[in-house]
């Protein structure tokens, strides 16, 4: 009971508390990630200028697949010591979240940066953001595990370490606050938002401080606003970001039948499924080096690089089918910025198309290449609002918000349509997560009463065996709840739960 009840104060804290809490995950989680970007585009750039130099010393491709399958097989190493740090790092940190998965946060940390640096520095198709995640909200569980912090308290650190992790990473603050409430925690309450909002800020201060006040995505030159009239295209744009997502969702959850087939014929474990991706990268970096790596450098020069509409559909497929084999290997890296990608092309293609018809002329190619971004991500992740003000940040104008809002809402509807699912959900049901424990860890969480129990009775909800609710909030008054309690839409109510069914348990009552 003495947990409950200091988490049950630590629920009540004055918005200080929250605030000094946001400032220290904040600049744990500022620093870690800096420098995780920082030394991935410095030793990205000495890779791509090897593979460049290669066509005048043939000999140097040898030297770049040695030096690689020696990575390969070390982070492979790593993965089979701790296979927490595979892949994209989102999907476990939802499942942290939601009392699933119980990572030791320092093996993850250094093994995730470690392998993380080195992977998407060697070229694969890999985004550093889906790491940049996790290696926030390690920090940040790192942080708790130093303040000694309750269940409670640690799941709002680590939520608010993943939001820095994507603010320093993208220098995007509201976005990183967004990701985290749409796609990673599922509840904006008064305890996430606003430390996550200081511990983004506090990350993206740092972040500014090493890498300037230049946005990441900086394009050549003025957006140019369309004209109202013109507004139709977007509903055009938006179905087929939507439909196109859709494919890559299906593609991504199936990519790694591949993989375990070139595994079983050759004998390899999954955890060194990087040497076939060594070998299929290498021709990519020889013939298109400017290919390689998560794309942000592909997408700022789109606008300027005079691309016909064929070379701009093989650069996508040739992007589509690399991305999914790099990431299918478990290499440490994220799909994250790939997606971006993906979705830039599939914008400026577009534009490409209409312009050909007369339609635009070339000063809106910009433009499409940043709806392309908002909208694909925006269906492929199902966070809408996340897309939106993350792309909105990322290029610094503000003035498109307004176009890349249609675009991302009619994508979401047509990936909703199709049945499509938020694609770190997808990905976290792949994963081999421990079943349901008879052991049971009870700890307190926080719910907002929605409109699916509001005005209903506690005695009639139906709720899994040992959760209990024990207090309901109204009008900043506490209340204690019985079975004849009235759950009030907007309060705030307190349960108890096992905690491997925290994901369950808000699924139910959300």
């Amino acid at each position: 009971m003495d947990s409950y009840h200091r988490e049950y104060e630590f629920s009540l804290s004055s918005i200080l508390s929250f605030v000094w809490r946001g400032i220290v995950v904040g600049c744990v989680s500022g620093i870690v990630v800096s420098l995780f970007r920082l030394l991935i585009g410095f030793i990205s750039a000495k890779v791509i200028n090897y593979y460049e130099l290669s066509h005048e010393q043939p000999s140097l491709l040898i030297l770049i697949l040695g030096m690689t399958l020696f990575i390969v097989v070390a982070i492979g190493f790593l993965i089979k010591s701790d296979s927490d740090i595979k892949g994209s790092g989102i999907p476990h940190v939802e499942g942290e979240l939601k009392g699933l998965l119980h990572p030791d946060w320092w093996s993850v940390l250094w093994k995730k940066f470690v392998g993380g640096v080195l992977a998407i520095s060697m070229g694969f198709m890999l985004g550093r953001e889906g790491p940049s995640i996790q290696l926030g909200a390690m920090a940040g569980k790192g942080v708790a595990k130093s303040l000694k912090a309750e269940r409670m308290e640690k799941r709002v650190l680590i939520a608010s370490g993943a939001a820095a992790g994507l603010s320093a990473a993208f220098n995007a603050p509201i976005a990183g606050l967004l990701f985290v409430i749409e796609e990673i925690y599922h509840q904006f309450s008064r305890l996430v938002w606003i430390t996550t909002l200081v511990a983004s800020l506090v990350a993206n201060f740092i972040s500014l401080n090493i890498f300037g006040l230049t946005p990441v995505l900086d394009m050549p030159g003025d957006l140019a606003v369309l004209p109202l009239e013109h507004y139709w295209i977007l509903l055009l744009l938006g179905a087929f970001l939507g439909v196109m997502g859709y494919v890559y969702e299906k593609t991504t959850l199936k990519s790694t039948i591949i993989y375990d087939f070139l595994g079983k014929v050759c004998h390899i474990p999954s955890h060194f499924y990087g040497i076939f991706a060594t070998i299929l990268i290498l021709p990519i970096g020889y013939f298109y080096p400017q290919l390689l790596g998560g794309g942000n450098g592909l997408i700022t020069s789109l606008s300027t690089s005079h691309l016909t509409l064929m070379i701009v559909c093989l650069y996508f497929i040739i992007r589509f089918v690399w991305s999914m084999l790099s990431y299918s290997s478990g290499l440490p890296g994220g799909i994250f910025l790939p997606i971006l990608t993906l979705g830039a092309l599939l914008g400026f293609g577009f534009g490409i198309f209409f312009e050909q018809f007369g339609l635009y002329s070339s000063h809106y190619l910009s433009l499409f290449v940043v709806l392309g971004m908002a909208g694909y991500f925006g269906a492929i992740s199902k966070a809408p609002l996340t897309a939106m003000f993350l792309v909105t940040e990322m290029v610094g104008d503000f003035r498109q918000l307004m176009t890349i809002a249609v675009v991302t809402l009619v994508a979401y509807i047509a990936m909703d349509l199709l049945k499509g699912e938020p694609i770190y959900e997808a990905l976290l049901a792949k994963l081999s997560v421990p079943q349901d424990r008879e052991v049971i860890e009870p700890t307190l969480i926080e719910l907002t009463v929605s409109d699916k129990i509001a005005g209903k009775y506690v005695r009639d909800l139906t709720l899994p065996k040992n959760v209990l609710i024990t207090t309901q909030i109204h009008a900043k008054k506490s209340e204690v709840v019985s079975g004849n309690t009235r759950l009030n839409a907007g309060d705030t109510i307190f349960l108890v739960v096992n905690e491997p069914e925290i994901g369950k348990v808000r699924e139910l009552l959300m």
